[in-house]
């Protein structure tokens, strides 16, 4: 359930967002992001979004990879863990803190990606991504734990 950016607003500021992020990855290499919005705008970033209220993980998982990537077929993530991230900035400013349960798909195939939420995709090697001072830091803990 989608709800107003009043009610949203005052979600941000008094509880954690329960989110779900998918590390891709085909042949060796990690797909990400760069966001178009906060938080985290202008850095690399997993591919992700919040779970709905009354929304079940699964059903979660299947929209945030219909409206992140433009993919509907079958799909067996394996889960990596869960984390916490908390931001300066997020939905108007407001200072955000998100609990997110993260995911690896492999090898899925991507035909047409969207740009709604990234305004460019990349693929990275595991060095160059824990290098790279434009992959957020929290990417980057993914795949140090």
């Amino acid at each position: 359930m989608r709800v107003s950016s009043e009610i949203f607003e005052c979600i941000v500021k008094h509880t954690p967002l329960v989110s779900i992020d998918f590390i891709i990855e085909n042949d060796g290499k990690i797909l990400l992001g760069k966001r178009v919005n906060e938080p985290a705008k202008g850095y690399w970033f997993t591919i992700g979004g919040r779970i709905y209220k009354n929304e079940t993980i699964k059903n979660a998982q299947k929209r945030i990879l219909k409206e992140e990537l433009n993919y509907e077929d079958e799909f067996n993530p394996e889960f990596i863990g869960i984390f916490e991230h908390f931001y300066d900035t997020g939905f108007n400013g407001i200072e955000t803190h998100y609990v997110n349960i993260a995911y690896k798909l492999k090898n899925i195939n991507l035909i047409e990606l969207p740009k709604v939420q990234h305004n460019e995709y990349k693929w990275f090697g595991l060095d160059e991504l824990l290098n790279a001072k434009d992959v957020h830091e929290y990417v980057k803990q993914y795949f140090r734990s």
